[in-house]
């Protein structure tokens, strides 16, 4: 004869038995996490040229675009905290218009531009931003004088970075 007390006991072992094995099951998917976590890489942007060319190729396109989205947006946040109407805005927006790369070049085109630019050996010590300033005047048309000026004076200060920077 069976009571209905003497079948509680299977049934909470049942239960405990459940509840070992969800706890065990989210140990498990926590320390995949973090082992997940600890080997995925650190990704730091390219400064100059000699670690532009040691990038993948699709490193340097999601790079530009980066790139790109993130001086649009540094843009936008002008306009946001000044106000649209505001010298500060306005500024922004010329800026913008001036230097931006949206719309001017593709990022297919901005790598391509900057693996140009690169092959030249003096040119590795000049920075990402100075060189994609350059390739834009480049390809706007700008005069080539000028921008053998812009070229030899950021060459002195990539080195002059470089030179401190070892210090």
């Amino acid at each position: 004869m069976t009571f209905g007390r003497i079948a509680a006991p299977n049934a909470l072992w049942g239960k405990v038995a459940f509840m070992r094995k969800l706890a065990l099951g989210l140990t498990i998917l926590l320390c995949t996490f973090g082992a997940y976590a600890a080997t995925t890489p650190e990704i730091t942007p390219p400064s100059n040229g000699d670690e532009w060319l040691r990038l993948s190729s699709t490193e340097k396109l999601f790079w530009a675009i980066g790139y790109a989205q993130g001086y649009q947006e540094g843009l936008m946040k002008i306009d946001v905290a000044a106000g649209a109407n505001s010298t500060c805005g306005q500024l922004a927006t010329r800026t913008e218009r001036a230097t931006s790369t949206a719309g001017k070049v593709t990022g297919f085109e901005l790598v391509s531009g900057l693996e140009k630019f690169y092959s030249e050996p003096a040119n590795t010590i000049i920075p990402i931003g100075s060189a994609i300033r350059i390739y834009l005047l480049q390809s706007s048309g700008k005069d080539q004088t000028t921008i053998q000026e812009l070229i030899e004076t950021a060459r002195v200060l990539g080195a002059e970075t470089r030179r401190t920077a070892s210090k």
